[in-house]
C-alpha cells in the first residue's frame, strides 16, 4: 500500500463520519449529543478498559510474588520454630539429672542368662538398634548376681560396657521397683548425622 491509497482511505473516513453541526453562537448545548443509551455504553467501555488492565495488574503481582516466595523458600528453606523450640526444652530438660533420673525408660533389654561375650555383643547390637530408631534413655537389666559364685559378672559387662561405648552417655541405678542394683538405665548420645 502506497502513501496515495492511505490518503484516499482517509478522506473516505472523514466524509463518513458523522458531522457535528456547528453550535450557534452563545449556546451551550450541542445540537448532535449522544443519546442515553451511547453514554451508558461508553462508560461501560471505558469501566471494562479500566479493569482488564487492572486485573492484569494484579494477577501479575500475584504471581512474581508467589514466585519470589518459591524461591526464597528453595534457597533459604522453612525453619520449624516449633520443633526447635521443643528440641531446646528438651535439651534444658536433658541437664536436670534429676529429671533424667525419673524419666521413662523408652526401651528395655534382659541379659539374664547370658555369658559375658553374648552379653557384650547383644549390648552393641541394642545401642546400634536404640541409637537409629532415636531412643534417648534405655534400662538395662543384668541382675544382682546372687546366684553368682564370682562378684556379679554381668553388672560388671555392662558397666564397663557404658564406659568404653562413646555412644552411651550419663548412667545410673533405677529405684528398687525398676530393679534397684540389678538394672542400670543410659542415656544414649544421638547419631551424628553426615551432611
Amino acid at each position: 500500500m502506497d502513501f496515495g491509497e492511505i490518503l484516499d482511505k482517509w478522506d473516505k473516513a472523514q466524509k463518513e463520519k458523522p458531522k457535528q453541526i456547528q453550535k450557534p453562537a452563545g449556546s451551550g448545548k450541542k445540537l448532535n449529543a449522544p443519546s442515553l443509551i451511547e453514554k451508558e455504553e461508553e462508560k461501560k467501555a471505558r469501566e471494562t478498559r479500566k479493569s482488564i488492565p487492572q486485573k492484569q495488574k494484579e494477577a501479575e503481582k500475584a504471581k512474581q510474588d508467589g514466585e519470589l516466595m518459591r524461591q526464597w523458600i528453595m534457597r533459604y528453606g522453612v525453619v520449624d520454630k516449633d520443633a526447635r523450640a521443643e528440641e531446646a526444652k528438651q535439651n534444658q530438660l536433658a541437664q536436670d539429672m534429676e529429671y533424667v533420673k525419673y524419666m521413662p525408660a523408652e526401651a528395655t533389654l534382659d541379659l539374664h542368662g547370658m555369658t559375658r561375650d553374648e552379653a557384650w555383643i547383644t549390648l552393641d547390637r541394642f545401642v546400634e538398634s536404640c541409637q537409629k530408631r532415636r531412643i534417648r534413655k534405655v534400662l538395662i537389666i543384668h541382675g544382682k548376681g546372687n546366684h553368682s559364685s564370682e562378684n556379679p559378672v554381668l553388672g560388671g559387662v555392662v558397666h564397663s560396657f557404658i564406659e568404653r561405648d562413646y555412644r552411651l552417655g550419663a548412667s545410673g541405678h533405677p529405684d528398687k521397683k525398676l530393679g534397684g542394683r540389678g538394672a542400670t538405665w543410659v542415656l544414649i548420645r544421638p547419631a551424628q548425622e553426615d551432611n
